[in-house]
């Protein structure tokens, strides 16, 4: 392979890139960090934290540059950690509270970047391009994008290819716009996207370069170096956006074009009565969300599907849903039936009684000199 940049897709429902977290607040950077980058990589190998720093020392001169496909959008969670194992103070022993001598919990707010989606060019020699190919192709370990929790929604093996630099590179490979972009874009051929780029070793520096203090030295203890990043943009041609899953060969969208005949329909066949307790029926109720059609259909009453719903998503069952006319489910659907009554119950009675506190708050504001009279 004579390719001397390798392309990596980062794209999962949260990543986490720190390179600023200060004891209990773990804050993200907006964009993949080298350190995070090459720890993927070194996972791929299946290079532990002890090792980290030999095998760093093939893997740093590669240049690194990102493209924000999609920015995402920071959130925070909150943490605990070390509950049962202990926290470690400065000394080496294990802290303990005061009271019950337990081990401390380190409790602790981390933040991640939803949604979001990176375009990573890394740039070298071909053989070290090499040996990162072979090992994300066959990882020894499983990648995650920062974090263990993040877990890469797409194929992180995105490719490689030569180019003279970083930025040509990053403008190659063409924009795939998410279903909701599109709409947005009004069939335009090119689109701009933010990119962070690594200027290499021994180059002349741009005025607006910026230092980062993520270049891994070990990651056995806490050693980074330093390194130039120049934020700027590239324009690149534009994809065709993902096919939605609906719209693949063999599925119907459960609520097209055809759902109020289908609705109307079902329920005319089950006479405007619910198929489980027979009351006035207003709704229908998929059997099948992948193939919609009369026989995969149930007419129901409000509560009935209420409780239909709860129990498949109680349950974990988005594949084998409830069937209220199958006398085999009619046991669970009635105790569940039972406890939505219940707890509409006391929620009506909560309700009449604030109802209730209202209107005589109403009224005795209404009487003259009734507060006096409550005050004696």
């Amino acid at each position: 392979m004579s390719d001397n940049t390798l392309f990596l897709r980062l794209a999962a429902p949260m990543q986490s890139w720190g390179t600023s977290s200060r004891f209990q607040l773990r804050r993200t950077d907006a964009h993949p960090s080298k350190s995070g980058v090459l720890g993927l990589l070194l996972c791929a190998m299946g290079v532990g934290r002890r090792d980290s720093a030999q095998a760093l020392e093939k893997l740093l001169p590669l240049v690194m540059g990102v493209r924000v496909d999609h920015p995402g959008k920071l959130e925070w969670d909150y943490h605990t950690a070390g509950a049962g194992v202990g926290i470690r103070s400065a000394d080496g022993k294990i802290k303990s509270t005061a009271s019950t001598m337990e081990y401390e919990t380190l409790l602790s707010r981390r933040q991640y970047l939803c949604d979001a989606s990176f375009l990573v060019a890394l740039q070298g020699g071909a053989g070290t391009i090499s040996d990162c190919v072979r090992a994300l192709e066959d990882p020894v370990w499983p990648i995650f994008l920062g974090r263990k929790c993040c877990v890469p929604s797409e194929t992180v093996f995105a490719g490689t290819g030569s180019f003279a630099t970083i930025s040509e590179a990053l403008s190659s490979l063409p924009w795939h716009a998410r279903p909701h972009d599109a709409v947005g874009l009004g069939g335009s051929a090119n689109h701009e996207l933010e990119i962070f780029v690594e200027c290499p070793a021994g180059s002349a520096l741009p005025e607006h370069a910026q230092l980062a203090y993520d270049a891994p030295r070990s990651f056995g203890y806490w050693d980074y170096g330093a390194r130039w990043v120049v934020n700027g943009t590239v324009k690149v041609a534009v994809g065709k956006p993902p096919q939605l899953s609906s719209d693949s060969p063999g599925r119907r969208d459960p609520y097209g074009p055809d759902w109020s005949a289908l609705r109307r329909d079902r329920l005319e066949h089950d006479n405007y009565l619910c198929v489980f307790c027979k009351s006035p029926a207003v709704d229908v109720h998929h059997l099948d969300y992948g193939d919609v059609r009369l026989d995969t259909l149930r007419s129901v009453c409000k509560i009935c599907h209420d409780a239909c719903t709860m129990l498949e998503y109680g349950n974990d069952m988005h594949r084998q849903r409830v069937d209220p006319s199958d006398p085999g489910q009619r046991p669970a659907l009635r105790r569940q039936i039972d406890r939505l009554v219940a707890d509409r119950r006391i929620s009506r009675r909560r309700h009449l009684l604030e109802m209730g506190r209202g209107i005589a708050a109403d009224y005795f504001d209404g009487l003259p000199g009734c507060w006096e009279t409550r005050s004696r």
